[in-house]
């Protein structure tokens, strides 16, 4: 049974740890400098601690799940575990390479980058996994435990940053349409509780489709020539919203890569 530990009990620590222990297949542990962010695990029969470096000791695969700012910090603790050992270190903090996760730890250490979302809450979270040369071996270990919260890909390091301000970042900017929407329907006269579940029900339908047709298809399925949706179509294209999407996209892009500086 594999041993996985988890560093940080938070949103992504936290829902990857839970999906992990329904499944029943890891020896699992996590720890958390907040006792209380422990509490709620151990029902599942995780091993809980505020030692990072006792975490690192019992496990074989030790998942980061923590902000950019305290990787450092992280990997201080856990590194002389590491030395002559076969473990591997997963990292999931937006904009710290690999090569500057591997500077501090000793060297061959196997070392993975996942970038995931919050959907993963949900078990419909998606992915991304890149790997350094001695992390190949773990590889498909990591992607089948990621597997746990959604659909997981494999990606060159070099678009990391892009994928975490598409996908990492996304859930808000949907989240941030919706209740647009919302307010428009408000607007024009609809009760909100019936234009909030007449817009949950059209992004949760739409997300099916999108998983057999192209994005331009199901445009154009609902589109008729001189129609309503032509009319929002013309009116949003005046205001600019494709291109304030491509501006949010590089934006977030942008501020990934200066995360790991």
């Amino acid at each position: 049974m594999e041993k996985v530990g988890i560093i940080g009990a938070g949103k992504i620590g936290g829902s990857l740890l839970v999906r992990l222990a329904e499944s029943d297949g890891f020896d699992l542990a996590v720890s958390d400098i907040h006792p209380e962010q422990l509490e709620p695990y151990r029902s599942y029969g995780v091993h809980t601690t505020s030692s990072n470096q006792e975490l690192a000791e019992r496990s074989d695969l030790i998942v980061a799940a923590v902000k950019p700012w305290d990787v450092a910090q992280v990997l201080g603790e856990v590194s002389p575990v590491f030395e002559g050992t076969g473990k591997a270190l997963v990292s999931v903090a937006a904009g710290v390479s690999i090569s500057s996760i591997s500077e501090k730890l000793p060297p061959g250490t196997a070392v993975l980058r996942v970038m995931p979302n919050v959907c993963a809450s949900v078990g419909l979270g998606s992915a991304v996994v890149t790997t350094n040369e001695p992390g190949r071996e773990a590889l498909p270990t990591v992607i089948d435990i990621f597997r746990h919260v959604g659909d997981v890909m494999e990606l060159p390091e070099r678009l990391f940053d892009a994928a975490t301000a598409l996908h990492g970042s996304g859930p808000a900017y949907v989240a941030l349409f919706a209740d647009a929407l919302i307010q428009a329907g408000v607007r024009e006269g609809i009760p909100r509780d019936v234009a909030r579940r007449l817009v949950v029900e059209t992004i949760g339908g739409t997300a099916v489709l999108l998983k057999d047709r192209s994005a331009h298809q199901v445009r154009d399925e609902v589109m008729t020539p001189g129609g309503t949706t032509a009319a929002a179509f013309v009116a949003m294209e005046k205001a600019g919203f494709v291109a304030a999407v491509y501006d949010g996209v590089n934006a977030a892009t942008q501020r990934a890569r200066g995360l790991g500086g």
